[in-house]
């Protein structure tokens, strides 16, 4: 968010429709399942790692923009510690309470801001940043303006974080055709049977023989 150009559109908009996709429903539930076993958003994990792991960069073709590594290298470079840590102890909190129903994110250009941070601040105690039902995380970046073109490669798997464990995700479930019924219960059969059995029939009649 706010990492690309222009900020809130493009690779800018894929990013925050994928965060709130994973931060809500069953990626949400699956997150915190894992988060049981493997502590995503303590200290020793790193924001940008993680949003490796989970899938939270843009995917599309922006042609000669290299979205996903612009992306990496505002995670771990432009993005500073503090508002990391910021970020981290909200998802940390929506990790374990089930009153939280979803993480929203947003992004927002401000030429008056020096450094990209949470809105009002990275400082705000949790509860400032609720929405007014209580029960939705509001991560609202501020940032100056679009970033450069500097990029780099996000962490892969020989760059891990202390702990790692592999993330299970909802599984794909297929579902069995239904057959309409008749009155009987029977299902109706079909228009080779229909026929075989006609043939059949004309078989017999043949056979047998003739009243005279």
């Amino acid at each position: 968010m706010g990492a690309l150009l222009p900020v809130g559109s493009g690779p800018d908009a894929e990013i925050v429709d994928r965060l709130n996709e994973l931060f809500s429903g069953t990626e949400l539930a699956s997150l915190r399942r894992h988060n049981k076993k493997e502590k995503l958003f303590d200290a020793s994990h790193r924001l940008w790692r993680v949003a490796f792991r989970i899938g939270a960069y843009p995917s599309r073709d922006y042609g000669s923009d290299d979205a996903k590594r612009k992306w990496s290298f505002f995670l771990h470079h432009v993005l500073p510690q503090d508002t990391q840590d910021a970020i981290k102890r909200i998802l940390s909190d929506a990790m374990t309470r089930t009153a939280i129903k979803a993480v929203k994110f947003s992004v927002e250009e401000n030429s008056h801001t020096h450094q990209p941070h949470l809105f009002p601040s990275n400082s705000e105690p949790l509860a400032h940043y609720l929405n007014t039902a209580g029960n939705t995380y509001l991560v609202h970046l501020v940032v100056s303006g679009p970033m450069d073109d500097s990029a780099e490669d996000p962490p892969d798997d020989n760059d891990t974080d202390s702990g790692e464990q592999p993330i299970s995700w909802p599984k794909l479930e297929l579902r069995r055709p239904a057959f309409r019924r008749t009155k009987s219960g029977r299902g109706k059969p079909s228009a080779s049977k229909k026929a075989g059995s006609k043939k059949k029939a004309g078989k017999k009649a043949a056979k047998r023989p003739r009243k005279r």
